[in-house]
């Protein structure tokens, strides 16, 4: 049999802590902890099924899905790349050759991923089902306007295993609001028990309800993610940790700096943290 696991454990982990540094694009350090959280108890579960991304770039996030592939699992990507006369709000500029390079350079083996060059619009969950079959963990990056945000989001919830999960970028994002309004009218819609259990510093995830504590036991017991919680909040009616917080004008100086801390040096300031913890405790 000709096995197509592609990457162990180990290197999901170096590429989270070091190696997304190496990839141009927006996956920050939260999101990519939330993704191996989920992603490793799916393998130590023997949670199976493909990984599925749309808008990949230069393949930052999509990558790391790929380095959790298991046995036969396949990944799976859709992109306009150099198509922009369809990216309608320039909400990024993919690159086919820049992503195969990625891939290559972290040891992605070529036939355990199928890359699609197409708009969303015309794609279909059937398309990807049969290209790799049920997916357990959809990212959706794509457009960032109402109607394509609740056409992938469809898409997504059309071949999502039962313990899947979608991840959405941009959610709640400001300078993106019709994110948010395409996701709630898909939720509104939609035809599964999906809801949320996790807001990252710049995603919302969602998976069947039935999962909820599954994911989110996960979540709350990742010691570097615990350092960077921000709250729990009820959203939609369920209890569930954020990771993501609005600097305002009128914040404090010490605020400013631990927030900027938090954002651009998470390593770093979950040492200091933990360090500061351990003096506290022995006085």
């Amino acid at each position: 049999m000709n096995r197509m696991r592609v990457i162990g454990d180990e290197q999901l982990n170096h590429y989270v802590e070091a190696g997304i540094r190496q990839v141009q694009g927006w996956f920050g350090r939260v999101d990519a902890e939330i993704y191996r959280g989920v992603i490793t108890a799916q393998n130590e579960a023997g949670l199976g099924g493909a990984m599925a991304e749309i808008g990949v770039h230069h393949g930052k996030s999509f990558i790391a899905m790929c380095l959790g592939l298991q046995d036969q699992d396949r990944a799976y990507c859709v992109d306009i790349f150099e198509d922009q006369h369809l990216n309608k709000d320039f909400s990024g500029m993919g690159s086919r050759i820049k992503l195969e390079e990625n891939l290559r350079r972290f040891g992605i083996a070529p036939e355990a991923v199928v890359i699609t060059k197409s708009s969303s619009l015309d794609i279909t969950a059937a398309d990807i089902l049969a290209a790799v079959g049920e997916v357990r963990f959809f990212s959706v990056d794509g457009g960032h306007w109402l109607e394509i945000v609740r056409n992938d989001l469809t898409i997504a919830e059309g071949c999502l295993a039962e313990h899947g999960v979608i991840a959405i970028d941009d959610f709640h994002r400001a300078e993106w609001p019709d994110v948010s309004a395409g996701y709630f009218a898909w939720h509104s819609a939609r035809t599964k028990p999906l809801v949320p259990f996790a807001i990252g510093s710049n995603k919302l995830y969602v998976c069947h309800q039935k999962w909820i504590d599954f994911y989110r036991e996960r979540i709350d017991n990742t010691p570097f993610l615990r350092s960077l919680k921000t709250k729990h909040s009820e959203f939609q009616g369920i209890e569930i940790p954020v990771f993501q917080s609005l600097l305002l004008p009128d914040a404090t100086v010490n605020t400013r700096f631990r927030r900027y801390m938090m954002t651009y040096h998470p390593e770093f300031y979950v040492r200091v943290k933990k360090y500061r913890s351990m003096i506290a405790r022995r006085r």
